[in-house]
């Protein structure tokens, strides 16, 4: 395929990872440099910072502009909320997070070198995202937004000083299962509603719902082996009346999937989903809080393109 001369614009994250976002972004501008690829390059200071910084690179544009996340799933979800109403914007990462799950689920790039080859080349695709309304507030999500014990981690591992430990050898995907392990003890389970495309489902004693638009959330756990992001549905993994030492179990067949034969871990597939927890629990979207217990979402069909790598 060949190579495009487009200038590529690249957001690094210098924090993501534990800083390893600074070494995988130094090994890629060598790459760059010695292949004379055209660049530019913005570094965010701080939560947000990724998503201006995104309105800005493609509020200057008016042709097709590949914009390039060097961090993790937190800094892709801001490009994502940047660039949804930019038509001519094309995303991409390069993996330097705790988590990964865009570039394993989406856009499937194994190394630095080969996802630098992948921005070069014309494959990109249109891919579905979710929209959530929370409390007034709407946003997007790329991967998965979830409420409950999953939501609790999340907020939990985003502030955990053990996370840097974790990342610094080389573990980072282990902090999501530390935490869990943690949690489990102390967290009860509450009731939920939850309605797919018009049909209710009343869930007593839930332990999590995860809405997810590809298989992987929690750095690398494949909770939902169904979804994929261009089908035109979100997926839902609902698990609820079971005790923990089951719950125990769902989190070590999670890795393979094998956790959707456990009865009470329910899926379900549509367009249109509402959730209202009865008691009080954090909503994640792509691992970051955006409110508290209650939520509609639905599917955006074919609404951002991303680069992928094409395995077919």
């Amino acid at each position: 395929m060949p190579h495009l001369n487009e200038t590529l614009y690249f957001i690094v994250n210098p924090m993501a990872g534990n800083e390893e976002s600074m070494k995988v972004w130094k090994k890629a501008e060598e790459m760059l440099k010695s292949q004379g690829v055209p660049y530019e390059v913005f570094f965010t200071r701080e939560k947000g910072h990724a998503l201006r910084l995104t309105k800005e690179i493609l509020s200057g544009t008016n042709q097709e502009t590949r914009v390039i996340a060097v961090g993790g799933d937190g800094t892709i979800n801001e490009m994502v909320n940047g660039a949804i109403r930019f038509p001519h914007a094309i995303i991409g990462a390069l993996a330097a997070g705790s988590g990964n799950d865009y570039v394993r689920g989406v856009q499937k790039t194994k190394s630095v070198e080969e996802a630098l080859s992948l921005f070069q080349e014309n494959a990109c695709r249109f891919v579905d995202i979710g929209q959530f309304e929370t409390d007034g507030r709407v946003g997007y999500f790329m991967n998965s937004l979830g409420m409950g014990i999953d939501a609790e981690i999340s907020f939990e591992s985003d502030r955990s000083l053990l996370k840097k430990w974790f990342n610094f050898v080389k573990a980072g995907k282990l902090i999501y299962l530390f935490i869990f392990l943690k949690k489990l003890f102390k967290y009860e389970p509450s009731c939920m509603e939850l309605i797919v495309d018009g049909n209710r489902h009343l869930l007593k004693k839930v332990w999590f719902i995860v809405i997810a638009n590809q298989p992987y959330f929690g750095g690398g756990m494949k909770i939902s082996p169904m979804s994929k992001p261009d089908d035109g549905r979100l997926n839902v993994i609902a698990v609820h009346d079971i005790s923990w030492l089951k719950l125990l179990s769902v989190f070590i067949t999670v890795l393979w999937g094998g956790h959707l034969h456990i009865k009470n871990v329910d899926a379900f597939s549509g367009e249109t989903m509402k959730m209202k927890n009865y008691g009080s629990v954090k909503i994640q979207s792509d691992g970051e809080i955006v409110g508290m217990d209650e939520v509609a979402v639905e599917v955006l069909k074919e609404k951002i393109r991303v680069m992928f790598k094409d395995d077919s």
